[in-house]
């Protein structure tokens, strides 16, 4: 059915227990589709760019949604995941810009790489506490995302993965959390505070760049590295402590903080 553009909607036959690759590719005339209780797995790409979508039930005994599945599907405004998922391949809801909410598996341990890139109408999600990795740019540009719960067991937050969530104001890092890395929090404009797990021992390269809300941040004890641009463009930083543990700290970490003074040193007594 691929590239199909008469077609608005399809009962697919009982029995059936894998949808594959690329099955309803820029069908865009697909308002809606009835899967079977049989099917167990969705392959990649599966409703890419099915842009007249507006809702669909997944079956219970759904295991497997394969990379790109719900790419673009920009009409598509709530989807009820299945118990029985553990993964959520990469790019599976990308720029699907109409969807309000979704429910997270409580068997969910891996969020794939953009996983909900560009969700724009997305204003809450609720993480399953067995959640162990969110991968690069998952929540990338979810403009309407206001706060967010991480789950206490994460121990991996990938390059991006709140960069552009404009809106969100507060979020709470898990203890477990030793590093952030590349661009995580960047342009997230609305934060004013965060708090950093005491165990976190480096920052990377534009981690908070341009938070121009953020006025005060505590760096913890265990930090020994602040990396390039960490953060650039934070306009409403008016002081910053470093702590004594620091070894590495690039010259460019604090450019264009135009409201910060010179950072204080923290010495051990």
């Amino acid at each position: 059915f691929r590239g199909d553009t008469s077609m608005t909607s399809i009962e697919l036959p009982a029995g059936l227990t894998s949808l594959g690759e690329y099955s309803f590719y820029f069908t865009r005339s697909l308002t809606s589709i009835a899967l079977p209780a049989s099917l167990t797995r969705i392959g990649k790409a599966a409703f890419y760019s099915c842009r007249s979508l507006t809702t669909i039930e997944l079956p219970a005994g759904l295991t497997s949604l394969g990379e790109n599945c719900f790419y673009d599907c920009s009409s598509l405004t709530s989807i009820e995941l299945p118990a029985g998922l553990t993964s959520l391949g990469e790019y599976s809801f990308y720029d699907c810009s109409s969807l309000t909410s979704i429910e997270l598996p409580a068997g969910l341990t891996l969020l794939g790489e953009w996983a909900f890139y560009g969700c724009g109408s997305l204003t809450s999600i609720a993480l399953p506490a067995g959640l162990t990795s969110i991968g690069c740019g998952a929540f990338c540009d979810c403009s309407s995302l206001t706060s967010i719960e991480l789950p206490a067991g994460l121990t991996s937050l990938g390059d991006g993965a709140f960069c552009d969530c404009s809106s969100l104001t507060s979020i709470e890092l898990p203890a477990g959390l030793t590093s952030i890395i590349e661009s995580t929090f960047e342009c997230c404009s609305s934060l004013t505070s965060i708090e950093l797990p005491t165990g976190l021992t480096s920052l990377g390269h534009s981690a908070f760049s341009r938070c121009s809300s953020l006025t005060s941040i505590e760096l913890p004890t265990a930090l020994t590295s602040l990396e390039r641009y960490a953060f650039f463009g934070c306009t409403s930083l008016t002081s910053i402590e470093l702590p004594a543990s620091l070894t590495s700290l690039d010259e460019s970490a604090f450019a264009g903080c135009s409201s910060l003074g010179a950072p204080r040193v923290l010495r051990c007594t």
